[in-house]
């Protein structure tokens, strides 16, 4: 089990700001849940919260104890690309 998050209060601003202004929905949803650990919620009542494995919040957190706001970053994504039809690259 992981201790919850202590956060320095230019890492909650940040994470505050990110929250509400992140350039992805995934970014501001890992922030939200980086604060929510911080604020004393359980890695499995995030995971209830936002829909998620266990295992993501967990990852999450890592993530951000490694990486900080680099960490929250939304990647490059597995799977099959996706299919475009010509008519649309046209517009």
């Amino acid at each position: 089990m992981l201790a919850a998050l202590s956060l320095t209060n230019e890492e909650i601003r940040t994470l505050d700001a990110c929250s509400l202004h992140g350039p992805h929905p995934r970014q501001r949803r890992r922030a939200l849940a980086v604060l929510g650990h911080h604020r004393g919620h359980s890695i499995g009542q995030l995971a209830h919260l936002f829909a998620v494995r266990y295992a993501t919040v967990h990852s999450w957190l890592h993530a951000w104890q490694d990486r900080g706001l680099a960490g929250l970053a939304e990647g490059r994504r597995v799977g099959r690309p996706a299919q475009v039809v010509e008519a649309a690259k046209k517009k």
